[in-house]
């Protein structure tokens, strides 16, 4: 017959293996859950290997913008992805770990100067993201330099540098655009976003930039010039 004391033992260690077991699923977890990474380059594709460095076999090709499961990177300067259901490895260089392309799945609706203009994807024009709205066709790009917006065989423009960090600093067009904060909190009509860059420009403008969403919101002396007022699912 169990005695008080063999009793309260026992549970004491049944509680301390339920935390140990707890602890070690919780960590399981989060080890094992990958980040999302995207390919970085200006042309061409970037290669994808069986192991991390250039002497191990090419398994495949990503093309710029193309997304990947990102799970651990290497001192060497690799990166473990997901690649068909396997894992591979890709030059860490060529990677970056976020976006500010428009999202293709969403009907973005912006009000600029009174006016109010719904965009839609496309498709592809020339290696560029086409978008519609009222006024017309633009275009939307990035690369391993940074973030660009422009129209069909016209001129296009540097909307962000990259890589993103709080002083980076380059001229557009004779305007000089400074990035003076990353990571920030902002909400439109539309809702509020996080993980926004902040951009301001020598022409008195500031604006503002969401991962994975792009473009929300302009402002000049503080009036707002334009904004995004509805994101909404494509049906």
């Amino acid at each position: 017959m169990f005695t008080k004391k063999i009793v309260k033992s026992v549970l004491s260690f049944l509680l301390v293996l339920s935390v140990v077991l707890q602890f070690n699923v919780s960590n399981t977890n989060a080890a094992s859950s990958p980040k999302v990474g995207y390919v970085s380059i200006d042309s061409d594709t970037l290669n994808v290997r069986s192991g991390p460095g250039t002497k191990y076999k090419t398994v495949g090709t990503l093309k710029n913008n193309a997304s990947v499961s990102v799970y651990s990177q290497t001192k060497s300067g690799w990166t473990e992805i997901g690649y068909k259901k396997k894992r591979a490895y890709v030059s860490s260089p060529y990677l970056r770990m976020y976006s500010y392309l428009m999202d293709k799945t969403k009907i973005y609706t912006y009000k600029s100067e009174g006016e109010y203009y719904t965009s839609s994807y496309k498709g592809k024009y020339y290696g560029w993201d086409k978008w519609v709205d009222e006024a017309g066709t633009y275009l939307i790009k990035e690369d391993s330099k940074g973030l660009y917006f422009g129209w069909p065989e016209s001129e296009y423009f540097r909307d962000l540098a990259y890589p993103i960090k709080v002083g980076k600093t380059w001229t557009d067009w004779e305007i000089k655009k400074k990035i003076t904060a990353v990571n920030g909190t902002l909400t439109t009509p539309a809702g509020t976003f996080k993980n926004v860059v902040t951009v301001k420009s020598s022409d008195g403008y500031t604006t503002y930039y969401a991962q994975n969403v792009g473009f929300i919101k302009t402002v000049s002396n503080g009036v707002t010039i334009s904004e995004l007022t509805s994101l909404a699912n494509k049906k």
